[in-house]
Formats: structure tokens, sequence, C-alpha cells
């Protein structure tokens, strides 16, 4: 069991990292844009605006993980 939640412990610290990582890139990007209008949405994004927006997909990916770890515990629990 400790092994488990050290592996998932893990995961989470690397979605974390790759995170934060990807947050300074898109900071430095905006930035380097030196125009005061906003910048044109690409077309991939336009067509699936809910799949491609970054909240919702946080939101989700917290939801998920947390219905897993409901069922890591509900598992692992002696009743």
């Amino acid at each position: 069991m400790v092994f488990s939640a050290n592996m998932l412990l893990g995961v989470a610290m690397a979605i974390l990292a790759v995170s934060l990582i990807y947050t300074f890139m898109l900071g430095r990007q905006q930035k380097a844009l030196k125009s005061e209008m906003d910048s044109k949405i690409p077309h991939p994004v336009q067509d699936h605006i809910y799949m491609r927006n970054p909240v919702f997909l946080t939101y989700a990916i917290f939801f998920a993980l947390v219905l897993l770890i409901i069922v890591f515990f509900a598992g692992t629990m002696n009743w």
C-alpha cells in the first residue's frame, strides 16, 4: 500500500512540475507579444472550445483524480 501511495504522490508531483514549466513557457510567450491586441485563437481551439480549454481540462483531471483516490481508499480499507 505504501508503494501505491508513493507512486501516486510521484505522479502528482510530476504533473505539477510539468504544469509549472508549461505555465512559465506560456507566460514568456505572452510577454513576447508586443501588441495590445489579443492574439488570434487557433482553428483547432475554435472547433473544440471546451475540450481545448485548459481550465476545463484542469477541472476534469482534478475530479478524475479525486474519484481515483476515493476508489483507492475504498478498496484498501477494511470494512
